[in-house]
């Protein structure tokens, strides 16, 4: 083969492997996002720059505070309390891991080597329950997955698998969360928000659900005085106010959030 034809042969193969990309690549891309949509069906994707939230009565601004309000995978993962995964120590994990069942979307089936609906549990491989740690907390639980066995309400281990008790999570905790936020700032891709977290029970009669409303309009106004008042006068809940620094996961494949503080702002 001369180097013309060289030349030709390449140029074709040069099309066609084009051609099969222009293909391939929107394919994939679209099984991933539909895949995610399963996993995490309440997610809509956020994008934060620090110019979108550097004037609170900008459209932006206002938009992913209304973004952060309304999902309910930030308002479970907003429920850590006293967190500072730069001090994490193995005195952390009983509370990470009732997070972490509370947090993780059921939904997400695609790491998750058994589900029963029945007993209430999932089972993951241990490889991936500490990769979901690591993506949820920013910490290596490695040295200490073996403790979950100590945690029997909360957890077993099946084999190479750690299951968890989603049912008796979900008994511990049976408030309704809504989430306020009156302060946002991002640097270096780290959100942090200053946000109150509204918790009560109810049993969904037509005045608690007037309360509830109400509520919701005093924090989508951002009126948190007016909504702290519901939901202690009205509802018998429970306001606390907190600051949380965050990263937002996008393709996330456990958690969209990654929690790295979360402290209390009134004591």
């Amino acid at each position: 083969m001369n180097s013309k034809d060289m030349k030709a042969t390449f140029i074709v193969l040069g099309i066609a492997l084009g051609i099969l990309l222009a293909i391939i690549i929107p394919i994939v891309i679209i099984s991933r996002e539909q895949n995610d949509k399963e996993a995490f069906p309440d997610y809509v994707k956020i994008e934060i720059k620090e110019s979108d939230v550097a004037n609170v009565s900008s459209d932006s601004y206002q938009t992913i505070k209304r973004q952060l309000e309304n999902d309910p995978y930030f308002a479970r993962e907003a429920m850590i309390s006293n967190f500072y995964s730069s001090n994490y120590t193995s005195a952390d994990l009983k509370k990470l891991l009732w997070n972490f069942i509370f947090s993780y979307s059921l939904d997400n089936r695609k790491y998750v080597s058994n589900f029963d609906q029945k007993k209430e549990t999932f089972c993951m491989r241990s490889k991936y329950v500490i990769e979901a740690f690591k993506e949820l907390y920013d910490v290596n639980i490695t040295e200490n997955i073996n403790y979950f066995e100590g945690f029997v309400d909360y957890s077993y281990v099946k084999g190479n698998k750690y299951c968890f008790y989603y049912g008796n999570v979900a008994r511990d905790y049976n408030n309704d969360l809504l989430v306020g936020i009156d302060a946002i700032s991002v640097k270096d891709n780290v959100v942090t928000t200053n946000v109150y977290l509204y918790e009560y029970y109810t049993t969904y009669t037509s005045q608690e659900l007037n309360y509830i409303t109400n509520l919701k309009n005093h924090i989508r106004n951002s009126n948190y005085e007016s909504a702290n008042n519901v939901v202690k006068n009205y509802l018998n809940g429970k306001v606390t106010h907190k600051q949380l620094q965050f990263h937002i996961l996008n393709n996330g494949k456990f958690f969209k959030y990654q929690i790295l503080v979360s402290k209390n702002l009134d004591y």
